[in-house]
């Protein structure tokens, strides 16, 4: 993805969190990047391909960013609760605007077929990750639990979000416990261990 075209999307996140999807113009991608008129246009031809960008691009972002992250602490019950938490607290706050504008995809989505067919790809990637990291934790479905996961992740955010600003160490220990709890619920999690050979 080349430095404009990423810069572009970024700058379309940041519309979609601001604006929602009815301000997603070519127009207030331009603005908002800070870049010529008929530069957005230029890369993306159609809203419907700049939309599609922006899907990419929250995938990409999780992929670079949020996944590593998650994959580096994940040992234990415990240790995937905290980390997950960590991602939502920040998701909810520095991050806000990639949860806003993620929300505004998925709701176009229930009334978008083609935008639908593209969040639930990535969606599937996420959720295949997801299901690599409970199935350590002896999960006895790995891609079911991962996503209830994903599910439960989804709901805390939205809740967190409508609840308004918090202070943060209240809001960590909210989501550890949640995660923690939703995590215990899956069949097999707590009960036995993968062995080494898989």
């Amino acid at each position: 993805m080349s430095d404009r075209r990423t810069e572009i999307l970024d700058a379309a996140l940041h519309v979609l969190a601001e604006q929602g999807m009815r301000g997603l113009t070519h127009r207030a991608v331009d603005a908002a990047a800070g870049i010529p008129p008929g530069s957005t246009s230029y890369y993306f031809r159609s809203r419907s391909a700049l939309v599609a960008g922006c899907v990419e691009r929250l995938l990409e972002i999780d992929m670079l960013v949020d996944l590593p992250f998650v994959q580096s602490g994940a040992t234990d019950v415990v240790g995937l609760a905290e980390v997950l938490a960590s991602v939502c607290v920040a998701m909810v706050t520095r991050e806000r605007y990639r949860t806003l504008a993620r929300y505004e995809l998925t709701l176009a989505a229930v009334r978008d077929e083609h935008l639908r067919a593209e969040l639930q790809r990535g969606g599937d990637t996420i959720r295949r990750l997801a299901a690599d990291l409970v199935r350590p934790l002896g999960a006895a479905d790995p891609d079911r639990s991962a996503d209830e996961l994903a599910a439960t992740l989804d709901g805390l955010m939205l809740t967190a979000l409508i609840r308004g600003p918090q202070d943060e160490p209240v809001l960590t220990a909210w989501l550890r416990t949640a995660l923690e709890r939703a995590l215990r619920a899956q069949p097999g999690v707590g009960f036995r261990r993968s062995s080494p050979g898989g």
